[in-house]
């Protein structure tokens, strides 16, 4: 049975869904028209009763005018497929009619995109090059409406999912690394790929993904060993696509790595770590101290911003060039 966390201070307004999988997913109804028949079956939670959902809009009928009184509907994981190809007219339709920075369609592309995660990292049959190309598009629509509102942080920081779920953290990383991009150094042409890498750096999780983020007591010593595969396991399932640079391949193999050498798979040090695994190894470590589990709730971004100052510093895990800068760039320097 799916269940549903409570509402989280920073997403006052949002459905917070614990677990997914073959379950169900939240959806902003305003991504709907009411004038066409539904791709696919929504499903609303029962007033009053957590936990509990009913079949509310069937496939096939138009979506009624008291939809508009709602925010959000729900899908089931079965059908992301259709709920992905509807999105994705949706941001075609939109983009022909809207400015690259407008809220409204900056918050399409950040569902589509999470959508997309949920599609391709469950279903093995539709990862193939069209839809990492998919993916590389809506990133590139999110760069350029980053660009085009000048306000980085707050822009991608305003499509941040709040939930305790894999795909969400994906996302989220995703977010992040399209946001601090443009404060390292590195050649601005690199930065889409690198948040291509980002939104796949998890996909070794893959099944046993649900399980491992919503498991409230400790992982057991063989399951903290299958969870260390993880990022060699993701390597390998996107090393034959041929149109990933070998940097996607190696961050996404080393981002668990730690500068002072105690990280996995292979506990090398930070000379021999990739700088995008350094740097992804910070956005992913902020983004799962910043967001809920179902163990403990997330701390506030001051909270995280002393833990980087002190802890992070000091203890010798984090490369301490890439620290600073991103610790400059959370405080917007």
């Amino acid at each position: 049975m799916i269940k549903l966390l409570p509402h989280t201070p920073e997403n006052p307004e949002g459905v917070v869904l614990f677990g997914g999988g073959e379950g169900l997913a939240p959806l902003r109804l305003s991504h709907l028209s009411l004038a066409r028949a539904l791709p696919f079956h929504i499903f609303t939670s029962v007033d009053g009763v957590p936990g509990e959902f009913v079949l509310t809009w069937r496939r096939g009928r138009p979506l009624p005018e008291k939809a508009r009184e709602m925010v959000w509907g729900y899908f089931a994981m079965a059908e992301a497929g259709e709920v992905l190809t509807h999105l994705l007219s949706r941001v075609e339709e939109t983009r022909a009619r809207s400015e690259p920075s407008h809220p409204e369609f900056l918050k399409l592309l950040g569902d589509t995109l999470l959508v997309w995660i949920q599609h391709f990292y469950c279903h093995e049959v539709v990862r193939t090059p069209e839809g990492l190309a998919e993916a590389q598009g809506l990133i590139t629509f999110l760069a350029q409406g980053q660009d085009a509102s000048g306000k980085t942080l707050e822009t991608m920081g305003g499509l941040r999912r709040h939930d305790s779920g894999l795909f969400s953290h994906c996302l989220n990383v995703t977010l992040l690394a399209l946001a601090f991009f443009p404060s390292l150094t590195w050649d601005r042409d690199e930065g889409e790929t690198f948040a291509l890498g980002t939104l796949l750096h998890d996909l070794g999780m893959m099944p046993r993904a649900q399980e491992t983020f919503h498991q409230t007591g400790p992982l057991s010593d063989q399951e903290w060993e299958e969870i260390k595969g993880h990022s060699d396991r993701g390597a390998e399932l996107l090393r034959p696509f041929e149109q990933l640079p070998e940097e996607v391949l190696v961050m996404i193999r080393q981002h668990h790595e730690s500068t002072d050498g105690s990280g996995y798979p292979l506990g090398i040090k930070r000379q021999d770590i990739h700088p995008w695994a350094r740097v992804l190894r910070i956005l992913d470590s902020y983004e799962a101290i910043t967001s809920l589990r179902p163990w403990r709730p997330p701390i506030s971004e001051r909270q995280a911003l002393r833990l980087m100052k002190s802890a992070w510093s000091a203890q010798g895990t984090y490369d301490p060039e890439y620290l600073e800068r991103f610790l400059a760039f959370c405080q917007g320097g």
